[in-house]
């Protein structure tokens, strides 16, 4: 076979839990055509992976990369260490979705919460979505060097509907219905499913609880009832034991959110 890049002689690790080996890798066209043994001394291009290891590429599964990803699109140093995809949106946080008023206190959150520098967080990323769609729209123009996926945060969809009483109050029926049909439509727009965190030291630039951590138990289940509604979907979640010891309370917490999605909680 005529191929267009051979790797040949690496030690492949080939993702599914068997034992490394020596083999080749080539690929036409973009795409890997054959793994093991040599499948085109005719290639237009070799390498020589003597000593070095192939392996598929990894997946961060936790980032922050929300905003960097708009002044950084190669998604450093993420990109330099065999990772392809990346998965934003953790802890309840995400830029989106969100309205013009409530850009400069997400802006001001994210420098606390993550340490985001707040002049890079001004100047670096195009604010103007509005929707979770329109932000991932953003994204793709970015033209990023890695794959990115993104979870929907509880924060920005409480504070889209609640306003600023988000952070003050746990939210009425008519409220949670409203932000359980927000984050339908985040997910049917390419979420991945939905993060929150109740942990205590997950502060706004305000000095006040983020907008999660005012969340009923009612809401957050309801909120995870949603994401078991579309496939492919998964769960991303913060209490207070996850920077020490768990309770017996937390734990059940953690298993009545799984339960109510039928979804595997990071």
């Amino acid at each position: 076979m005529s191929v267009d890049y051979l790797i040949k002689g690496a030690t492949i690790v080939d993702g599914t839990g068997s034992a490394p080996y020596v083999g080749d890798v080539a690929v036409k066209d973009g795409r890997i055509v054959s793994v093991g043994a040599s499948a085109g001394e005719d290639a237009a291009e070799v390498f020589d992976a003597d000593g070095l290891v192939v392996t598929p590429g990894f997946i961060d599964n936790h980032t922050h990369y929300d905003a960097q990803l708009f002044w950084d699109p190669m998604v450093t140093p993420s990109n330099v260490h065999g990772v392809t995809t990346v998965l934003g949106g953790n802890c309840g946080f995400t830029l989106a979705p969100i309205r013009e008023q409530d850009a400069d206190y997400i802006r001001r959150m994210m420098q606390k919460v993550e340490g985001m520098p707040l002049e890079a967080l001004e100047s670096g990323v195009p604010w103007g979505w509005q929707t979770f769609g329109d932000y991932l729209d953003a994204v793709e123009q970015a033209q990023l060097a890695v794959n990115a996926g993104f979870l929907v945060g509880h924060c920005a969809i409480r504070r889209y509907v609640m306003g600023a009483d988000a952070t003050d109050r746990e939210a009425t029926d008519d409220e949670v219905k409203q932000i359980v049909a927000l984050l339908h439509e985040s997910i049917e727009a390419g979420g991945l499913g939905l993060s929150t965190t109740l942990s205590n030291t997950h502060s706004d630039g305000d000095g006040k609880p983020v907008a999660s951590r005012k969340a009923g138990k009612d809401e957050l289940l309801a909120l995870c009832a949603a994401v078991g509604e579309h496939e492919g979907t998964f769960l991303e979640g913060i209490v207070p034991g996850c920077l020490d010891k768990f309770t017996d309370d937390e734990i059940e917490l953690l298993a009545q959110m799984s339960a109510a999605a039928k979804r595997s909680i990071n």
